[in-house]
């Protein structure tokens, strides 16, 4: 009998789910948060303008998303 296969886990971004942590952020997957007012906090407004690009988060195109909750 051969021996089984490990085969890796694949990352994919998808919208609308995904593993929360303890801090509320997504661990793992983007979620369908677009605008600072739908963010609970500043870790969690910087997960979506880095990991998974929402950059419409940072208006004033300073690096810095969100600037009423990481101002």
């Amino acid at each position: 009998m051969p021996a089984p296969r490990y085969v890796a886990p694949s990352y994919s971004p998808s919208y609308g789910g995904g593993r929360r942590s303890s801090r509320g952020v997504s661990d793992t997957r983007c979620g369908n948060r677009r605008y600072c007012g739908q963010m609970r906090s500043c870790r969690e407004a910087q997960f979506y303008y880095r990991q998974c690009g929402v950059r419409r988060l940072d208006g004033d195109r300073d690096g810095v998303p969100c600037e009423s909750l990481c101002g």
